[in-house]
Parts: C-alpha cells; sequence; structure tokens
C-alpha cells in the first residue's frame, strides 16, 4: 500500500495562449532548444580562456565582461527550465482532461 500528498497548484503562463496540446508540445521543443543553446554557451565559457573570447581587452576587463555574461546566462538558462516544467505541467493537465472527456462520450 501506498501513500503521498496530494495538491493542486495554480500554474500562470503569462501572455500565452494556447489552443491545442500539439501547440503546447511544440512551445516545449522550442523551450529546450533555448534550453541546450544555453548550455553549449556555458560549456564554451568554461573551456575558453579569457583571451580565446575576447581579444585586445586587458585581463580584468575580460573577465568582468565575463563574469557579467555567464551570470545573464545563468539566469536565462533558470527561465527556460522553469518556463519548460510549466508547460509540461500544463501539457499534462490537458491530457488528462482530453482523457476525461474521452471517457465521458
Amino acid at each position: 500500500m501506498a501513500w503521498g500528498t496530494d495538491f493542486k497548484a495554480d500554474i500562470f503562463l503569462s501572455r500565452q495562449s494556447y489552443t491545442t496540446k500539439y501547440e503546447v508540445e511544440d512551445k516545449i521543443k522550442f523551450t529546450d532548444e533555448l534550453i541546450t543553446d544555453c548550455e553549449k554557451k556555458l560549456q564554451m565559457y568554461a573551456s575558453a580562456t579569457p583571451k580565446d573570447i575576447i581579444s585586445g581587452e586587458t585581463i580584468e576587463n575580460c573577465v568582468d565582461w565575463l563574469n557579467h555574461e555567464v551570470t545573464d546566462l545563468l539566469d536565462s538558462y533558470r527561465e527556460f527550465i522553469l518556463e519548460r516544467y510549466r508547460l509540461e505541467l500544463y501539457l499534462d493537465f490537458m491530457v488528462e482532461n482530453e482523457n476525461k472527456e474521452t471517457l465521458k462520450d
């Protein structure tokens, strides 16, 4: 016998409207591409030296720029992950309600 916690969450997709689950699936794929792009850039920055990234700058300016760039990239990465999670929850909701409607008929 299993036990667990049942809860309902309100999820808000700001300025987004979807009429079919296929639109949500397409948005999830697009968000996955953005996440992959962030991961590739982070890998590039991790494997590069400051001189590889910006030429002609002093090391101090280069490090400051890189620090700012990586911080922005990590913020974007976090937002894309959260957006994908919300979209996946919404897709699950759409599928569950679609199945409930099918069972009623």
